[in-house]
């Protein structure tokens, strides 16, 4: 069973940010199970690298959407951004460097509670923003998109292929 699911509610209503989010909820639940069923280190950790790998590309994603529809909390929304990359940075880190240090289930109930509230709080608070200016942040994000995936391919299909 998910430790979380995507439902409509969870929706901003901009597809590319509905699909980064539903793309951070799989690595969430393959993390889950790999903590369940007892996975070796390697795979936990392949799957953290994952998870911090597109939790940076999908917030590079909002941070240049936010920039396009002149989202005025703007500044605040990267802060939480730059907290939570800093975080999970840190727990792989941890992880790597001694699997015994990490409660894993203290670890998954964190971020799933982290992703839920900050889309349900923090991101719908600019949906307004974005859809007010659809195609100037149309614009930004497939420029994102371009950007992106002549640097990495296309890191969604990556962060699913490698998780």
């Amino acid at each position: 069973m998910p430790i979380i699911k995507w439902t409509p509610d969870l929706s901003v209503g901009f597809e590319s940010v509905d699909t980064d989010h539903q793309v951070l909820i799989g690595l969430l639940n393959e993390l889950d199970d790999a903590v369940n069923v007892g996975e070796p280190r390697e795979t936990v950790s392949r799957v953290l690298g994952s998870l911090l790998d597109y939790t940076d590309y999908h917030f590079g994603r909002e941070e240049v959407l936010m920039r396009a529809c002149r989202y005025p909390d703007m500044d605040a929304h990267i802060r939480t951004h730059d907290t939570l990359r800093a975080q999970v940075a840190d727990i792989r880190s941890r992880y790597l460097r001694s699997p015994e240090s990490i409660h894993a289930r203290e670890v998954l109930a964190f971020l799933k509670n982290w992703l839920t509230a900050h889309i349900l709080g923090r991101d719908k608070l600019y949906q307004p923003f974005m859809e007010s200016d659809l195609q100037k942040v149309g614009d930004a994000d497939r420029a994102y998109t371009e950007q992106m995936g002549q640097k990495y391919g296309d890191p969604q299909s990556s962060a699913v292929e490698r998780a």
